[in-house]
């Protein structure tokens, strides 16, 4: 929501183009951490307290950064602020894992997944509307409210997924123990880094687009978020797709067409790129076709790594979570460090992502 403020909070805080990418990148990290400890503490202590104890570190820290006076501050409040929000995504992921399994998980993630994948794509457009307004500060207080409504949601609408008789013990060799069990398993890890890397070409594209642009192609800042929109139809139609499909195609067999339409999706979008044959509107189109098949990734590669670990779903889930967003903090750090004022740095990291996933898909994953 706030990407479209890229360059307005830059002008008010004194901040270069790196300074402003690290507030995202930032962002990815401390969802990184975040996941890590919640979804072993879900698995001690069940689901929704630890969901709403996150959910209210969101909101504290997100009126600290509608508030925040420098770029360091804000880069910091952001940090923790997603500390808190990460609870949301690997809890969310853990409740569908102890309510079901196999193919039926892979179902009910792929629409979960479409939400996940809508918001990222819909907010900017919220976003520009909110700056030209009331300023980027309100973006933050807008935020905010989504924060509130959500712990309604969680005390009024989620019951316990987890019950006492389910939970992991207590104490620091459970917690290890359950770690170790899903970074050993081949399999596990296979569908987690196929699945990783495609969230790192995602948010490459999402740190690199507020510039490439605003400042390369010269379009308002209110009229980014049309661009991201042009995306939800393909994510909504891929989730839709493999909701319908795995059931009869399997987990594998959907993940594996994924990723190789993520690759020439990726391809498409670093020709067009580099040649500027039809200018900004080919970019806009490379964006679409790799963009198209995320969910069919993303939800097949979580379920496929969830199935193996009824027990300690929580902590499977953090794993997968974590990785994610760690490749995408780390996509989002290399699109900022490249930056030349030019499409091009996006257009690499892209492509050099959805060609890591091919590897991991190809190296680590065997058919069943």
């Amino acid at each position: 929501m706030y990407l479209p403020s890229f360059t307005e909070i830059g002008a008010d805080l004194g901040a270069s183009a790196a300074q402003i990418q690290l507030t995202l990148s930032g962002y990815m990290i401390g969802f990184t951490l975040g996941q890590l400890a919640y979804g072993p503490l879900s698995d001690r202590f069940g689901r929704k307290y630890v969901l709403l104890s996150g959910i209210t570190i969101y909101v504290a820290m997100t009126i600290l950064c509608a508030t925040a006076g420098d770029i360091e501050s804000l880069t910091a409040y952001r940090f923790f602020q997603a500390i808190g929000g990460g609870a949301g995504t690997v809890l969310s992921r853990a409740i569908i894992r102890d309510f079901y399994s196999g193919v039926q998980m892979a179902k009910v993630m792929s629409l979960m997944l479409t939400i996940i994948l809508f918001a990222p794509m819909i907010a900017p457009v919220i976003g520009g509307y909110v700056l030209i307004w009331f300023g980027w500060r309100a973006v933050f207080w807008t935020l905010l409210i989504f924060g509130v409504l959500a712990i309604f949601v969680v005390l009024f609408g989620i019951k316990e997924s987890l019950p006492p008789e389910r939970r992991s013990k207590p104490g620091f060799g459970p917690l290890l123990r359950g770690y170790a069990s899903v970074l050993t398993h081949r399999q596990a890890i296979g569908y987690i880094l196929t699945g990783g890397m495609t969230f790192g070409a995602l948010f490459a594209f999402l740190s690199g687009a507020p510039f490439v642009f605003i400042e390369f192609y010269g379009i308002a800042p209110e009229h980014l978020g049309f661009i991201f929109t042009l995306n939800v139809v393909g994510v909504m139609a891929g989730g839709w797709l493999n909701s319908k499909l795995v059931v009869t195609e399997g987990v594998v067999r959907m993940l594996t067409l994924g990723v190789w339409l993520l690759f020439a999706g990726a391809v498409a979008l670093f020709v067009l790129i580099s040649t500027n044959v039809w200018g900004m509107w080919g970019v806009i189109l490379g964006i679409v076709c790799f963009t198209l098949p995320l969910n069919l990734i993303n939800a097949n590669a979580a379920a496929g790594a969830l199935e193996f670990f009824p027990d300690n779903a929580g902590t499977a889930s953090a794993v997968v979570g974590s990785v994610r967003y760690g490749f995408g903090a780390i996509s989002g750090i290399c699109v900022g460090l490249l930056y030349d004022g030019t499409a091009m740095p996006m257009g690499w990291v892209v492509l050099g992502c959805s060609a890591l996933s091919v590897v991991f898909l190809l190296t680590l994953l065997r058919r069943r």
